[in-house]
Parts: structure tokens; C-alpha cells; sequence
């Protein structure tokens, strides 16, 4: 997966979300996604959680959604996500960190 702080959900194929045990044909909720194609509707679904970086998010929105071939990323860690975070990019350092946010 690719971090992407502009993508609004976590992203996922469909054949990922099939297998987990997830019917995105079954979701009422949609988004826009623009393609090279045009616009499509796709589906998204709350998935029990999302694992990544170490951290781990509950109840988690996800577009499910196939990313060209040849973008050679299965998915996107989105902002469904990482919302949940205070995310720290280093680029000297070449590190992405996650803290938890506080509740106030």
C-alpha cells in the first residue's frame, strides 16, 4: 500500500475485500473516484479494522476500488486512517511516524 495523506478512505481491490470476507456490491454508500477513464462510482465499506505501521484502527472506512496495473500499489492508506494520527514525515531520515492522537 501507498501512504497517500490526499486520499480520502483506505483503499483496497475488491478481490482483497471479496476475500476478507467483505460484499462491497452490497454497500449502499458510493464515492466518485476519478479514472483516466472517466468517473466511477465505487463502494465502501466498514471493515473491522486496519493494521499498518504498526498501529491499529477499529472500524475503519474503506473504498473498495482497483488501482491501475501498472501503478504497481495494491492500495492506499488513506485518511480514513490516518486520522486517527499524528503523522510525522521525515524525509531526511526516511521514517513515517504515528502517534496517537489525545483526546481532549
Amino acid at each position: 500500500m501507498a501512504l497517500d495523506t490526499g486520499a480520502t478512505y483506505v483503499t483496497v481491490p475488491w478481490q482483497i475485500a471479496e476475500a476478507l470476507g467483505y460484499r462491497p456490491d452490497l454497500s449502499l454508500e458510493k464515492a466518485e473516484v476519478v479514472t483516466a477513464s472517466g468517473v466511477e462510482n465505487a463502494p465502501i465499506i466498514e471493515v473491522a479494522a486496519v493494521k499498518a505501521l504498526g498501529e491499529e484502527v477499529e472500524r475503519v472506512a474503506v473504498l473498495c476500488h482497483d488501482l491501475p496495473p501498472r501503478s504497481y500499489i495494491v492500495g492506499l492508506l488513506g485518511a480514513s486512517f490516518l486520522r486517527h494520527f499524528k503523522l510525522t514525515i521525515d524525509y531526511l531520515e526516511g521514517v513515517a511516524i504515528l502517534e496517537k492522537k489525545r483526546r481532549s
